[in-house]
């Protein structure tokens, strides 16, 4: 692994695990993720609940949580690992919780969405799936102006799996690729080349799904190296308490990718329990849940309930405070309020 691993890659153990990289902070001997694909011969191990498919690469079936975000099964998941693979669990001393990081000693084998589109790109024979997957980006990157490689294919077709509910999942690289990306779909689906897909209320902001001749294209952001600005380590951050608020977007520059950043303003406390002194009003909302990628734009409100947290710079002065969606505390959510 000669280049540093980011958002949305995937790597297998030599469990067989399969998990994917989480975001762009990462320690020097690991890489925080989670886990995605377990062995099927693992899956008794595990008390929860899994979507009733299965996947198959090289011979192995796997299978894949129904919900891989939700605080019971995190819970869940986090035990799993303390019993059998304690290896892959990270005491983090800069963000106070014990995280799953995949140790690189660990690593068996490297998924990268850039690398797999490459290699369809220049493959004799391809699967129907491929075919297509393979078909929209170009028709999209032509009607787009854009270089091909900007995108990448993510999910099982990265992987090389068989599935038998099978869908082309599609990175692009660079916020302002995704904006143009994003932007290029809207018309396409005007001119019905494809048609939107909603399989659930976020679907209808965040306008990132549809069908391409009668099979389900997904696509997200992931950021290009220049943009890649944390620091594993800058930042010490501190639980302090659930708060729950109302705010407006100032900016959504970053909501696209993995954690999405949503910069905020005008920080109004929905009860008494979350009432701040000036100081200490968060200025961004950062979710770790995928469900809330996209979903605001510049003016929208938000209701939120989540996690306040201080960040102290490790070296340096000062300090400012998050709340942080997607915890691992119940009921944490982001409500949209559109103003158009």
């Amino acid at each position: 692994m000669s280049e540093r691993l980011v958002d949305g890659d995937a790597v297998q153990t030599r469990e067989g695990l399969i998990f994917y990289v989480f975001g762009y902070e990462h320690p020097k001997d690991r890489y925080i993720a989670y886990v995605k694909y377990i062995p099927e011969s693992l899956k008794d191990l595990l008390d929860i609940e899994f979507l009733p498919w299965t996947w198959r690469l090289k011979g192995r079936r796997y299978v894949r949580p129904a919900k891989l975000y939700s605080p019971e099964n995190l819970k869940k998941i986090l035990g799993f690992f303390e019993e059998n693979f304690p290896q892959y669990l990270y005491n983090c001393p800069y963000n106070s919780k014990t995280l799953i990081a995949v140790p690189k000693e660990s690593i068996e084998k490297v998924f990268r969405p850039k690398e797999r589109l490459t290699e369809l790109l220049t493959k004799e024979e391809l699967s129907q799936l491929e075919k297509l997957a393979v078909e929209w980006i170009k028709l999209v990157a032509s009607k787009a102006d854009l270089d091909l490689k900007f995108f990448g294919i993510h999910g099982s077709l990265c992987l090389g799996m068989e599935s038998e509910k099978p869908d082309i999942d599609v990175v692009i690289y660079g916020a302002s690729n995704y904006r143009r990306v994003h932007n290029t779909v809207r018309r396409l689906v005007y001119e019905k080349v494809m048609k939107p897909l909603y399989e659930n209320e976020f679907d209808k902001y965040r306008r990132n799904k549809v069908l391409y001749k009668e099979v389900k294209v997904v696509f997200n952001a992931v950021r290009r190296r220049e943009e890649i600005r944390d620091v594993y380590g800058a930042y010490k951050r501190m639980p302090i308490k659930t708060v729950k608020f109302r705010c407006m977007v100032e900016s959504a520059e970053e909501s696209y990718f993995r954690p999405a950043i949503y910069k905020i303003s005008e920080y109004r406390a929905a009860d008494e329990e979350s009432r701040l002194p000036p100081e200490m009003r968060p200025k961004e909302v950062i979710a770790m849940d995928s469900t809330y990628r996209g979903l605001a734009y510049e003016g929208d409100l938000l209701e939120v309930r989540g996690l306040l947290e201080r960040e102290v710079p490790v070296s340096g002065e000062g300090e400012r405070y998050r709340v942080v969606v997607g915890s691992g505390r119940p009921g944490e959510y982001i409500k949209v309020k559109k103003l158009y």
